[in-house]
């Protein structure tokens, strides 16, 4: 959901565009980053892959509104399209607002679009967002190569019911580009609006856009690791000038990441599993107890029936004093009889 800063009385949306591997997300971005004005927007951050990158940048446009004297800024993401990265993706997706979905209009990229479409909806609901509760957008890109499916074999693949919009686009030229972003900011500031029983007058999220050069290749920009990509910060990290005009040393590989993160679950099951052998261990060692126990109680039993062994015979040799005394006594009597 959006993100309210009292202290700065900011209001942070996060957009993210998703689809498969280069499918033109990054051309997107890098479009967007290329036309906006230098003092509304941050530095275009990179993590790179082998063959995918994901890109980060965020913009305040000055003319687009407030909602109850808070201002608005926009985070916009990009997400690694091959299935290796999945990590990295939901990770990427977690408190986005909204999705512009990129897919490649080319039919040899059938299944993968339709398999993206599916993994971004699991990611959501992983992410506890309900795919139908927040604005989605399709972007057809690519519409000026040769072998490429039609709008209605597209929707009939991605648009079950026609339940999303979508725009056409050639992302590399920036058509569609613009509209895009446009139309999906004015989606979220509505839900936003609905959800909060507030109303907005917005004017265009991209305004006032000087002379469009066209976008540089992507090489040519800084590449930088945000440090907050390591961090549970990844869904809203705080905008701020002295992160954005760092430039680090090197590419940092998105496998890094994901390594990481593999390396964590390993050692969070070793951690499971040597409790559960204390736990096992504890559970034996407590019947050890219990049958020493047992062992003990039954010693102790013998050694006090032992001490009443004496007891009990001198009590039997008293007796039979008794009756020896008692026969003595019937012998005396009995010469006593006789002499009468």
């Amino acid at each position: 959901m959006a993100l309210f800063n009292y202290a700065t009385k900011e209001i942070t949306i996060k957009v993210v565009y998703y689809g498969p591997g280069l499918s033109g997300k990054t051309t997107n971005l890098q479009y967007l980053h290329t036309v906006l004005e230098p003092d509304r927007k941050g530095k275009l951050l990179s993590l790179a892959t082998e063959t995918d990158r994901t890109l980060f940048f965020d913009f305040m446009p000055v003319d687009f509104g407030k909602i109850k004297d808070f201002s608005i800024r926009f985070q916009l993401y990009t997400v690694p399209g091959q299935v290796r990265y999945n990590a990295t993706r939901k990770l990427v997706l977690k408190g986005a607002d909204a999705i512009i979905f990129v897919a490649d209009s080319q039919y040899e990229m059938r299944d993968q679009n339709i398999e993206s479409l599916k993994n971004m909806r699991e990611n959501l609901i992983a992410n506890n967002i309900k795919p139908d509760d927040i604005p989605i957008i399709l972007q057809y890109n690519k519409r000026d190569l040769l072998n490429i499916m039609s709008i209605n074999e597209l929707n009939e693949d991605l648009n079950e019911g026609r339940r999303y919009e979508y725009i056409e686009a050639i992302a590399i030229n920036g058509v569609g580009v613009e509209d895009s972003f446009q139309r999906i900011t004015q989606l979220v500031i509505d839900t936003i609006a609905k959800k909060y029983g507030i109303k907005i007058e917005t004017a265009a999220a991209v305004a006032d856009v000087k002379e469009k050069p066209a976008p540089k290749p992507l090489d040519e920009e800084p590449v930088l690791q945000p440090q907050w990509m390591e961090q549970d910060t990844l869904q809203r990290p705080e905008p701020s000038r002295a992160v954005s005009e760092t430039v680090l040393p090197s590419t940092v590989s998105i496998e890094k990441l994901d390594d990481k993160v593999e390396n964590i679950g390993n050692r969070v099951n070793m951690l499971i599993n040597r409790f559960q052998e204390i736990s096992d261990s504890l559970k034996g060692t407590s019947k050890e107890i219990s049958e020493a126990l047992r062992e003990i109680n039954e010693v102790i039993r013998d050694i006090k029936e032992r001490e009443k062994e004496p007891k009990e015979k001198h009590e039997t040799n008293a007796l039979l004093r008794d009756i020896k005394e008692s026969f003595e006594k019937l012998k005396t009597k009995k010469r006593w009889f006789s002499f009468f």
